[in-house]
């Protein structure tokens, strides 16, 4: 069958240039492992990042009232209105819709004299960044110790003049706030390590660069006539499509492999963090299918719209970073202003991280992937129509 002769072609010529086959897979696990490494112990404050957040009043007294003006307060802290119950809440912050909730508990103005206060809960989303994190715990602790300071709290009273009366006991600060991340490992709430994030990011950015090597051949292939003589011989532009199509996505798929091993056993083993796959691999594996099907129809269609080779990898280069920027690659979304929210909505590689988050930050199953799944292959088939139907239009050229 034609297909399959397409296929063998495809591959003798990827294996002949091995030096560019091994860039494909040396150089984006390089990448992470520098970029896990790198941004581990990334818990400085993020200068203008925009929290977005969920807040239930269940005390209502004037103490909430007060705590709730003062984190107001803080202009990068927005809240996000909701009349949702807790669990309903909760599921959105799990889907990414704000990063944190905060529960004011029922009692908790009638519970601050007592021996016993009912600490402020903080739930946060399972893709936050550590920093982000520390920085929004952090501002609720602040806010928390001033009200009760405020309050002149007879027992913390007490425990400033036993400690000089220089401030508020920081162990008795730490009980007034319960935090937590949803994010969890073998049933047990933890915080997310720069690996969870790193990995399926620049997964993402290198299977997409899977266009460069496979445009410029086609171009080549084309200028030097060998899509001719195949039209000559009558083999249809879909043989050529899926000849084109079927070893590039095996290439793409072991770059899944070969990027997640790097981040299960090569980044522990230079002191950072081991990558947890998730309890789905049915989820991550039709993730991994419909991201490899989505980057090589790209490629396909990039390879059917420009001229010549030089265009194909400025084309290529330009249209990945840009995607790679408005998915949240190289900057996470809510950090962006909300002109670019908007706009990282539609970028591929937007979805594919958000179904990969899905899986290993959110625990995620096949149900919840499948939006994003679905998007991923209505972009890849709509890409491999439109490129073929304009390598048929200049087949009848």
């Amino acid at each position: 069958m034609p297909v399959f002769a397409l296929v063998k072609k495809e591959l003798k010529l990827l294996l002949r240039d091995w030096h560019a086959l091994l860039l494909l897979f040396v150089m984006p696990a390089v990448f992470i492992l520098v970029m896990s490494l790198a941004m581990q112990s990334g818990f400085a404050a993020h200068e203008g990042v925009s929290v977005h957040y969920y807040l239930l009043d269940q005390d209502r007294g004037p103490e909430s009232s007060a705590l709730i003006k003062r984190i107001e307060s803080v202009p990068d802290f927005k809240l996000t209105e909701s009349t949702a119950p807790a669990g309903e809440l909760i599921e959105r912050v799990r889907r990414g819709d704000a990063q944190f909730m905060v529960r004011i508990p029922a009692g908790f103005g009638k519970a601050m004299d007592s021996n016993k206060p009912l600490p402020v809960e903080m739930l946060a989303g399972p893709d936050v960044e550590p920093a982000v994190y520390q920085l929004f715990a952090a501002a609720l602790r602040g806010a928390l110790a001033r009200i009760y300071l405020q309050a002149a709290i007879a027992p913390l009273q007490a425990q400033m003049a036993l400690s000089g009366g220089g401030g508020l006991n920081l162990d008795a600060a730490n009980k007034l706030l319960a935090d937590r991340s949803l994010y969890q490992v073998d049933g047990e709430s933890q915080r997310p390590s720069s690996v969870q994030q790193n990995v399926p990011a620049w997964l993402l950015f290198a299977m997409f660069f899977i266009a460069i090597p496979l445009s410029t051949t086609w171009v080549q292939e084309r200028q030097q006539g060998t899509y001719a003589r195949l039209r000559s011989m009558g083999v249809s532009p879909k043989a050529m499509l899926l000849g084109k199509l079927l070893p590039y996505l095996g290439i793409n798929l072991l770059q899944v492999v070969l990027m997640l091993a790097v981040g299960v056993f090569v980044v522990p083993w230079f002191g950072g963090d081991s990558l947890t796959l998730g309890h789905a691999p049915a989820a991550l594996c039709l993730m991994a299918l419909v991201v490899s099907f989505a980057s090589v129809a790209y490629a396909l269609l990039v390879a059917n719209l420009v001229s010549t080779s030089e265009q194909a990898t400025i084309f290529t280069g330009i249209a990945n970073l840009l995607m790679a920027a408005l998915g949240g690659i190289m900057v996470p979304s809510f950090v962006m202003p909300p002109v670019m929210q908007a706009a990282s909505h539609y970028s591929p590689m937007a979805w594919g991280l958000q179904g990969f988050l899905d899986v290993f930050l959110r625990q995620g199953g096949l149900k919840a992937v499948l939006p994003e799944a679905g998007l991923l292959f209505g972009f890849g088939l709509s890409c491999l129509v439109i490129a073929g139907m304009m390598l048929g239009m200049r087949k009848r050229k």
